[in-house]
């Protein structure tokens, strides 16, 4: 499948990842220059609450508003950066999510052609991400680089990723999942406790034990306060059925049936040889991530959109296919920006939460999908994974 039939110009890499660096300049100048950054300000101090000794938690309106909700480790893991002057690591911090995520897509086992619709396709979304200086393009590419250390039959790396990703947010536990699917299962654990132990640990190269003991006990309260946000304020299908259903329906209890859907995929264990498979269960797990998360906003849709180009590539691509690829592009990537009528976007997209709708319905499709037993694959290279790299 060819982005741009007839247009060489827009399926060579160097100029797909010209646009990426020159659309990523954009946002860094943007927010460097023009603007300012709330979300870069939060992560930029909590190195220096952290060596303060001051809680990451509480509210310093004269720095930021809004609360730090990372766990102590994310302040040590980007101390470089924070390190750095202020406008110089903002500068830099879009470039750096940016590319993580490109490089994360170029290793997948896809066709060119698959890898350059993949760049189209989601640079409006990751634009979307970096405007917003989040940390969810990384978000995104864990689950896709524990995947490819699974398949390198490396789970030290695996349970690295992941262990990394729930440091910075806890829903990157989700890609966990995976190593149900593969050999060495007992060693994966242990190396997940390792990392848990080396990164949790971390945060004292910049301060005390028991000041950090201090900072985990207020990044728990933190999460449990942030768990019972307002239901009407996410984008995710806890609000598709507080609209569409009731208002009255628990979190606990979607998050739950989600939960026991996700987990029947199991019972085809005669199947978990197949890559096809494997990578349904990636985006799944990409998918479940974001809409089934209490407070999903717009710009963590990176990582959904991530998880949707895969079940489009391993899919069948029928008719219906194509009407959900269609609707996720126009609906989630293209509504928060100017390419889409503000008239629609105010009026029905954000009030009724139509960005999360089709990652939603495309989920419950990746989940049938991953119960039939007819063949599945659809074009994807067998050569061009990290496994021959």
């Amino acid at each position: 499948m060819s982005a741009f039939p007839g247009q060489s110009i827009f399926s060579n890499y160097r100029f797909v990842f010209g646009v990426y660096a020159l659309a990523t300049l954009f946002a860094s100048i943007k927010l460097t220059i023009l603007f300012s950054s709330n979300n870069y300000s939060i992560f930029y101090y909590s190195l220096y609450h952290l060596i303060e000794g001051k809680s990451l938690y509480a509210l310093y309106p004269a720095q930021y508003s809004d609360h730090y909700h990372y766990a102590p480790t994310f302040a040590a893991l980007f101390a470089p950066i924070f390190a750095l002057p202020y406008s110089v690591g903002l500068f830099l911090w879009q470039f750096l999510f940016a590319g993580v995520w490109v490089y994360a897509v170029y290793r997948m086992p896809l066709t060119r052609q698959q890898k350059v619709f993949a760049y189209w396709f989601g640079l409006q979304e990751l634009f979307t991400s970096l405007v917003n200086s989040q940390t969810n393009p990384l978000i995104a590419a864990i689950p896709l680089f524990a995947f490819l250390s699974f398949e390198k039959k490396q789970p030290l790396w695996a349970a690295f990723f992941i262990v990394l990703g729930f440091n910075i947010k806890i829903y990157s536990l989700v890609a966990a999942a995976l190593f149900l699917l593969y050999p060495q299962k007992r060693r994966f654990l242990v190396y997940m406790m390792l990392w848990g132990l080396v990164l949790g640990l971390l945060p004292l190269l910049f301060t005390s034990p028991a000041e950090l003991l201090y900072q985990y006990e207020m990044w728990v309260r933190e999460l449990l306060f942030k768990s019972n946000h307002d239901k009407w304020a996410n984008t995710s299908i806890h609000r598709l059925i507080h609209l569409f259903l009731s208002p009255d329906v628990p979190t606990a209890v979607i998050i739950g049936s989600g939960v026991l859907l996700f987990c029947t995929v199991y019972v085809h264990v005669q199947r978990f040889g197949q890559r096809a498979f494997r990578l349904l269960m990636v985006a799944s797990i990409l998918i479940f991530q974001v809409i089934f998360n209490p407070v999903s906003e717009s710009p963590t849709y990176i990582t959904a959109v991530t998880g949707v180009l895969i079940w489009w590539f391993v899919g069948p691509q029928s008719t219906l296919d194509r009407i959900l690829l269609i609707s996720c592009f126009v609906l989630t990537v293209l509504s928060p920006s100017d390419f889409f009528p503000a008239v629609l976007r105010d009026q029905w997209t954000k009030p009724y939460a139509l960005k999360a709708l089709p990652c939603v319905l495309i989920w419950f499709r990746v989940i049938y999908l991953m119960h039939v037993r007819s063949p599945i694959m659809h074009s994807v290279s067998k050569s061009s994974s990290l496994i021959n790299s």
